[in-house]
């Protein structure tokens, strides 16, 4: 797929796809630097299992295998476990995505919609503080500082060792000298004096608090911050919030609950059913951190286009009115649509809250409609992860 975005970019069009063919080499996912050490430490003694799980799989031949032919039995779960039978047009069984024929004018495939399952972070520590910083950065509105431990994060829980020293890892992308040297005090002494500091200056606490509110950015967070709120309880009578900002806050708990991956898998074949139901042929594929392989995901991104390069056009109303007749999707936060004004090209969007069947848990749900000839784009903006989106871009 890269090869292909390279020479549409390079070509400044889209060329064909039915010269190019999709690998997935999972011989080399995890696999470290030579030059890096691999040995186990003992800091974490709870990740040596994970760790040697992670050897298992690179030393198996057969685990390929074996993962596929496992999740190929997953896809072929029937039911969401206590689903409603009752509710309007709810589908009383799931089906994996259906396949499209391989016609001219269909030909955008049924790729796997995510990875397997990705190997366990066995450096948690770390990553989990770089974390708090980037929420930290995020909500002070310092994207660059922000990035730079997302950047980090990503280079760092991809390994298959535990990091007993900065010298393990002073060559990886996205840790310069300052980046090693936090990872040295944090293998040092399980902490950060970084955030620590940041964590006892309440001006901070509080505008990072509350730029994890669903809506709320650095500047409307800071107002927030000098009107005098402190609390997420302070906030439930400000007046100037607007309604996303207000089930962002309502919902607050629920939005930050991670969504299990094979409960991100089931609503996914829900969507592809329900959709299926409405416009025959229709693909819809879960992005994010679910399509990269994690064990959880924060939200549900889902990409959806026709082979037809028609069918899309007003399939975002229709589609989000039949998902809140089964009490699926429960409250809107954003709904913006643009391919019936004229044209065919626009991307619509829906940004909202839904449940899984019988739960009353909000997690979000962002809808993205693409006309088939820029889906490719889509899928790949909307599966990440940021510094990949940062670096094509």
């Amino acid at each position: 797929m890269y090869q292909w975005l390279e020479d549409s970019l390079a070509a400044g069009e889209k060329v064909s796809e039915d010269f190019y063919v999709l690998k997935v080499d999972l011989e080399g996912v995890g696999t470290p630097d030579k030059n890096l050490k691999l040995e186990p430490a003992n800091r974490n003694s709870s990740s040596h299992e994970e760790q040697s799980h992670c050897k298992k799989i690179k030393s198996s031949p057969e685990h390929t295998k074996h993962t596929n032919e496992e999740r190929k039995g997953e896809l072929e779960i029937n039911t969401l476990s206590g689903a409603s039978n009752t509710e309007p047009h709810s589908p009383s069984s799931l089906s994996s995505c259906p396949e499209i024929p391989g016609t001219p004018d269909k030909d955008v495939g049924t790729l796997s919609s995510s990875l397997p399952h990705s190997m366990p972070d066995l450096n948690k520590d770390i990553t989990e503080i770089f974390g708090k910083l980037i929420n930290i950065y995020r909500a002070l509105g310092d994207d660059r500082r922000s990035f730079s431990y997302y950047k980090a994060i990503a280079a760092v829980e991809k390994l298959p060792f535990i990091i007993e020293s900065s010298n393990q890892v002073k060559n990886l992308p996205g840790i310069g000298k300052s980046m090693q040297d936090h990872i040295q005090e944090i293998v040092t002494t399980g902490k950060l004096s970084k955030l620590e500091h940041f964590e006892t200056d309440e001006k901070v606490r509080t505008i990072s608090l509350f730029g994890e509110v669903w809506g709320i950015g650095p500047a409307t967070a800071l107002k927030l911050y000098e009107k005098g709120h402190r609390t997420l309880d302070d906030l439930k009578n400000e007046d100037s919030l607007t309604n996303a900002q207000k089930l962002g806050l309502n919902y607050f708990d629920d939005i930050k609950t991670r969504i299990p991956r094979h409960e991100a898998q089931e609503m996914e074949s829900l969507l592809q059913k329900v959709a299926d139901d409405i416009v025959p042929g229709v693909v819809v594929v879960c992005g994010g951190s679910y399509r990269r392989g994690k064990a959880s995901c924060g939200d549900l991104d889902i990409v959806i286009t026709h082979p037809d390069g028609k069918s899309h056009k007003g399939f975002l109303q229709k589609y989000v009115k039949r998902l809140k007749e089964m009490k699926f999707v429960r409250e809107d936060l954003v709904f913006s649509t643009h391919s019936e004004e004229g044209t065919y090209s626009g991307v619509d969007t829906y940004f909202g809250l839904c449940t899984y069947p019988g739960r009353e848990l909000r997690h979000r749900i962002d809808l993205k409609v693409y006309p088939r000839d820029i889906y490719a784009f889509g899928l790949i903006a909307w599966t990440g992860n940021d510094v990949l989106n940062r670096s094509a871009g």
